[in-house]
């Protein structure tokens, strides 16, 4: 049975290594409705899902290890090997890689401030979906979001942007995981005029 938002909001954890089952079938068609559902201020949706599952999962992995590879040759250094590998095994940290970019779209109301922001919230939607359906997730940015190969492999443009790579599949039980609740304490200030 689903969690509440409340629930799905305060239980997310992000777990660094995940294992089937990963959400597929109406599962996955879930969490994409919630990511689609996101605030998107002039209805714009600037926001693209991009499924890595399987033999494209793994594929996709020979992506990342390019990107390294030609990011080593523009600076000048030496690859080291070990990170050769792990950016190619990265993904296998979760059966499934959802990732959520953003492409700009024209507006001379909608700043891509805006469109970014949407997007994130989009990726926060689809965390929250995961986890009210019972699945571990895990965020993931770093140089391959920023790196152009990845965002054409990805189909992006170079004015686009990778929001996060969201590792989704099987972790330890919600209910087994001590709850954290996170106080706003030293984070709010109502306004009074002077």
């Amino acid at each position: 049975m689903p969690l509440d938002a409340l629930d799905a909001i305060h239980g997310r954890r992000s777990v660094g290594r995940l294992d089937e089952p990963a959400p597929r079938g109406d599962d996955l068609d879930a969490i994409l409705a919630a990511a689609a559902a996101a605030p998107d201020h002039g209805e714009l949706r600037p926001f693209r899902f991009v499924v890595l599952d399987g033999d494209a999962k793994d594929a996709f992995g020979a992506v990342l290890e390019r990107a390294y590879l030609l990011r080593c040759e523009r600076a000048g250094t030496e690859p080291d090997p070990a990170a050769r590998e792990k950016e190619r095994t990265k993904l296998d940290r979760a059966p499934l890689v959802l990732v959520v970019a953003a492409v700009r779209q024209p507006s001379e109301k909608i700043p891509w401030e805006e469109q970014l922001a949407a997007s994130a919230a989009a990726a926060q939607n689809a965390l929250i979906a995961a986890t009210a359906l019972g699945y571990g997730s895990m965020w993931r940015t770093g140089d391959v979001a920023r790196d152009p190969v990845v965002k054409a492999a990805l189909g992006l443009g170079e004015d686009d942007a990778v929001v996060g790579f969201l590792y989704l599949g099987t972790g330890e039980p919600i209910a087994a995981k001590a709850a954290r609740p996170r106080s706003p304490d030293g984070l709010v200030r109502f306004w009074q005029p002077t």
